[in-house]
């Protein structure tokens, strides 16, 4: 019974991208300052939480070339301009603009220090 309970109030798949970082301290503090809570393993490895909830991991890179990283994730919310207005109010002007995009998402974008896109977005 109780794992059938268990069942209903998780999605039966749950992907947490590995985000690669050439410096894990400056990491930390990059998605702190997002408002993110940030919990270090070791000094290679954290989890990266909204609330309560872990939705990303960072890993140490050794030698990472933040110019020619291509890694990358998308975030679903539920209202991307109040996502927007935290992220932009933590970057400025390193931020892309809230639209409405013809894929039927309104989202933006930044990209941390390391070259990661972190793309934010609401079905519309």
């Amino acid at each position: 019974m109780r794992r059938a309970l268990s069942r209903l109030l998780q999605p039966e798949l749950v992907a947490k991208p590995i985000l690669p970082v050439a410096d894990l301290a400056e990491a930390v503090e990059f998605y702190r300052s997002l408002g993110f809570r940030v919990t270090a393993y070791d000094a290679g490895y954290a989890w990266v939480y909204e609330g309560e909830r872990e939705f990303m991991h960072l890993r140490h890179v050794a030698g990472l070339d933040t110019t020619a990283n291509a890694a990358s994730v998308y975030l679903h919310v539920q209202d991307a301009d109040v996502w927007f207005a935290r992220i932009a109010a933590a970057l400025g002007d390193a931020v892309t603009a809230v639209a409405d995009m013809p894929w039927e998402m309104r989202e933006f974008s930044f990209t941390d220090p390391f070259g990661n896109l972190v793309r934010v977005g609401q079905n519309l």
